[in-house]
This record gives structure tokens, C-alpha cells and sequence, in this order.
């Protein structure tokens, strides 16, 4: 089975899905680091040289190429199922689940590493980044909503990892 984690930035894609790729004995892709790998760049780089657009088309092609595995745990970007039709295509060859955290929660984590996301490096003005999340989440959560599973890790007082692996296998 395919496992495609989506939501905004900081949601905890990657450290979620690390852990349940391990419980679940899944190979775990993070599909940015997928990218850089194959280009040789980093994301900034990609966004600096070919645009978001550019950017998108390249996301595209590397999460078609998920097809490859049978069984992994794929750490989406924050924009992968909002263009072309990446959103049917990760329903179509796995299972979507949709990270749900608020606002607030988000911001508070992508404070420390604003350098690192090109979506948001220069949002460091006071309210600036809330403001972005909040009007980027409310563009984001009719793609983000057609999740198989919508499941905010906030609430659970398991590890996510485990509570999201008792949730795919036993429903």
C-alpha cells in the first residue's frame, strides 16, 4: 500500500511519516528531498531557477514516479495535491492522509526555520507568517479535505505514528 501524507508546512509530514514508514517496515520517501536528489538542487534553488511553476511540474513528475513502490510512505509537499491532478492520482494509487493542525500550532513551528521553505523565508515581520498560513490554508483545505483520512496528530495521545498505523490497519 501507497501512504501519501499531505498538509500545510510544518504539520509534521516528514517526522510523522519517518516513524510510521518504521512501524509499518515501509520504505519512507520525503518527496523534497526525492527532488533534490534527482535535480542536484535544493528546493530554494528550484523555485529561484525555474519559478513555482517550474517547481511543479518537476513535484509532478517525481510523485508519478511513487509508482515505483508497491509499499512506501511518502512526506508530500505542503502544495503537492493543490495542482494538476496530483490529488486523484495519490487517491487513485494509495491512500491519502491529510495532517490537520491549526494555524496557530504551524506558525509557532515554522518560526525557527523561515530560511529553509522559499514559500516563507521573508515572512518575518510580526503577524506576517500567521497571516500567509491562514490565507495559504483556506486556498489549500478543499484539496487537503478530499484525504482519505483527515487526522490531526495535536489531538492524540498516542505517538501520530502509531495512532495513524492502528488507523490504516484496523480503520
Amino acid at each position: 500500500m501507497r501512504l501519501f501524507l499531505i498538509g500545510f508546512m510544518g504539520c509534521g509530514k516528514t517526522y510523522t511519516g519517518s516513524r510510521l514508514a518504521k512501524q509499518l517496515n515501509y520504505p519512507f520517501v520525503d518527496l523534497d528531498d526525492y527532488i533534490e536528489a534527482q535535480t542536484g538542487k535544493s528546493i530554494s534553488q528550484l523555485f529561484d531557477q525555474e519559478g513555482e511553476d517550474g517547481f511543479r511540474i518537476i513535484e509532478k513528475q517525481a510523485l508519478r514516479e511513487m509508482a515505483n513502490y508497491d509499499e512506501v510512505v511518502v512526506s508530500c509537499g505542503g502544495g503537492t495535491p493543490c495542482f494538476f491532478d496530483n490529488m486523484e492520482w495519490m487517491k487513485k494509487h494509495g491512500k491519502t492522509i491529510f495532517l490537520d493542525l491549526p494555524p496557530k500550532l504551524l506558525e509557532k513551528r515554522l518560526i525557527q526555520g523561515l530560511e529553509k521553505r522559499p514559500l516563507i523565508k521573508d515572512l518575518n515581520k510580526k503577524g506576517a507568517l500567521l497571516s500567509f498560513i491562514a490565507s495559504k490554508l483556506s486556498d489549500r483545505i478543499p484539496f487537503y479535505h478530499r484525504a482519505d483520512i483527515i487526522f490531526n496528530p495535536d489531538n492524540e495521545t498516542l505517538p501520530p505514528w502509531i495512532a495513524l498505523e492502528h488507523w490504516i490497519l484496523y480503520g
